[in-house]
């Protein structure tokens, strides 16, 4: 697996009280979730071992791979740090 670009560092402040980390590239919301996700190049063949979220249409070794899920009940506050590209959503759900 090659990541496209460094992943940018997330924080969730949770109703906890807790402070979670986390790099990624964007995130979604899906079914109550924060889906976080990096972009990568990941062969066809090791694909069924990761946790694709999506892919690219002209390249299907371009892949979305889902590195945490959190519970947005679970989260107060979430921002990133900007250190990467900051997506609110893993370029391949756009066909890249």
């Amino acid at each position: 697996m090659h990541l496209h670009d460094i992943p940018s560092l997330w924080h969730l402040r949770m109703v906890n009280g807790g402070l979670a980390h986390i790099w990624a590239d964007g995130y979604e919301e899906v079914d109550g979730s924060y889906v976080f996700d990096v972009l990568a190049t990941v062969s066809v063949a090791d694909q069924p071992h990761i946790a694709v979220t999506g892919a690219g249409l002209a390249n299907p070794e371009k892949v979305c791979v889902t590195v945490a899920r959190i519970p947005m009940n679970a989260v107060q506050d979430l921002h990133t740090a900007k250190m990467g590209m900051d997506l609110p959503y893993c370029a391949c759900d756009q066909g890249q």
